[in-house]
């Protein structure tokens, strides 16, 4: 089978679905029996004979059991070893890379040459968050002098007329939404707002119609970024009249775990739903008709609804929220009450898709990942997350929503709530990756959504793009590029299906 016909199937994508903790770790015995088998073979003779040597104490005459009938597991590993010679040139894995590449080598030998004490200090001060977004802004000069374009989209959009600040929570520094609406004349051609939101007494006339809202919650590994890094996801979606809201929250040190940074994301999503009741209105019924016809285009005004959307660390947040979200409208005391949040008549209340770009949704796994790389001590992951296995499950979306339905079984058991059925609550996802990232594997959007499908969140979808890597998957929602594509043709199959079936 030729690339061509399978473009996701790479030499980078097949070492990357076999990293840790889908294989054993780097260094190991057992490693070294797949990658480098003369190795392991040394080392099972340095454990062999030590062996021996213990029991020539206790057994002189070697009547004793072998260890090999013992089932003791290494030294089954260690027997196989010796007694097999052609596995020194025949058991080779064909995909495990037996070498890491040079940027894996050079973090890995930093991470064991700094003392971990050093590490940890810089990751707790917030020195980490300083060198991280240092790097972001010595790249902006060079991304300016190759895009003048993007350049002046930028500044556009840094301009106090395009760009709204709100401020909610304790108005800490970080707890601020950047919001952008798109241009009134691009938009006002095309449609008028609806006549039931312009019965409203607080004058609606004045609103700018949109076809519904981005909120987007940014990356930067849990401990660095801010939401003008992410200006640029804008665009694409101001020029197809969306309201796009960039959230900015507390960042670590200064959100001590994983629970205050879905806060705080709460906290925003909350106050824009203000905001927005203030200043723009769902587009006319009309325009809704002609793109469930099917005859609007692309830029036109039908009504598409509320997009959460997150990439890389943000889309594992987002996710949470989400999550947390679900459960509440699991514990609805009425099915009414839910079909009346569905409803045009509280547009900006509930998210109507999720879309999560590069995120690593299962902590656990993503910590055997970082250790692979080497980062696991310096990344903020280990301490947002609560440095045990257990409350790694405990940040894990697929495996909270787990427990949140145990719990909900019980109430729905013992009569104190409606049997809604997870297809009922749950809006439409999709989870996008690049096949060769290389910071957070595509193999954590696959099981993400082989758990979230298991807990009954059947309208999940997977985009996998070739050829892309971690920052690449948001860089072409800011210069153009097959993600961006592929989530645009996503949404508009989504509204088209919506339509066919009469939901709202």
């Amino acid at each position: 089978m030729t690339n061509q016909q399978q473009p996701l199937l790479t030499h980078e994508s097949v070492a990357l679905s076999l990293a840790p903790p889908r294989s054993p770790p780097r260094d190991s015995i057992i490693r070294n029996l797949y990658t480098n088998p003369r190795s392991a073979a040394r080392l099972s003779h340095l454990f062999t004979s030590t062996s021996n040597n213990e029991d020539d104490v206790d057994d002189p005459d070697h009547t004793k059991t072998s260890f090999y009938e013992s089932h003791n597991l290494q030294s089954r590993f260690l027997q196989l070893l010796q007694d097999g010679n052609h596995l020194l040139h025949h058991s080779i894995h064909p995909h495990l890379p037996s070498s890491l590449s040079l940027p894996d080598q050079l973090i890995r030998f930093i991470g064991r040459t700094l003392p971990l004490e050093w590490q940890h200090r810089n990751r707790d001060n917030g020195n980490f968050r300083s060198v991280a977004d240092s790097m972001v802004k010595l790249s902006c000069p060079m991304i300016a002098l190759s895009n003048l374009r993007l350049t002046h989209e930028f500044l556009n959009l840094s301009s106090t007329k395009r760009r709204r600040r709100i401020r909610y929570g304790d108005h800490h520094a970080m707890q601020y939404i950047d919001l952008f609406l798109p241009q009134r004349g691009e938009i006002q051609q095309q449609s008028q707002p609806s006549a039931r939101n312009n019965n409203s007494s607080d004058g609606s006339g004045n609103k700018v119609p949109v076809r519904g809202t981005l909120f987007f919650v940014h990356g930067g590994a849990w401990g660095a970024g801010h939401p003008w890094m992410y200006r640029l996801v804008a665009p694409a979606f101001l020029r197809r009249n969306f309201a796009v809201a960039i959230v900015g929250y507390r960042t670590y040190p200064d959100s001590v775990n994983i629970d205050v940074q879905v806060y705080d994301i709460r906290l925003a999503f909350d106050e824009l739903e203000g905001v927005l009741n203030e200043c723009v209105v769902p587009v006319a019924d009309d325009a809704m008709d002609r793109e469930a016809a099917g005859t609007c285009a692309d830029n036109d005004n039908g009504w598409v609804g509320n997009i959460m959307m997150g990439h890389s660390s943000g889309a594992h947040i987002a996710l949470l929220l989400f999550v947390n979200m679900l459960s509440e409208r699991m514990k609805s005391s009425s099915s009414s009450h839910l079909a009346g949040k569905e409803c045009n008549q509280y547009p900006w209340s509930l998210p109507h898709y999720f879309v999560g770009l590069s995120g690593p949704y299962d902590i656990s796994d993503h910590f055997d990942f970082e250790a692979g790389r080497g980062v696991e001590q310096i990344s903020p992951m280990k301490p947002i997350c609560g440095y045990t296995r257990l409350n790694f499950d405990r940040a894990s979306p697929a495996k909270r929503l787990l427990t949140n339905l145990a719990s909900f079984r019980e109430q729905v058991d013992s009569g104190d709530s409606t049997n809604l059925t997870m297809q009922q609550i749950t809006p439409p996802m999709l989870l996008v990756h690049g096949i060769e990232d290389p910071v957070v594997p595509f193999t954590a959007t696959s099981d993400a959504a082989r758990k979230l499908k298991s807990c009954g969140l059947t309208d999940c979808h997977e985009i996998y793009l070739e050829k892309t890597e971690h920052q690449e998957v948001i860089m072409q929602f800011m210069m153009g590029g097959p993600a961006m594509g592929a989530v645009f043709d996503w949404l508009r199959g989504q509204k088209r299906h919506n339509n066919a079936i009469g939901r709202d």
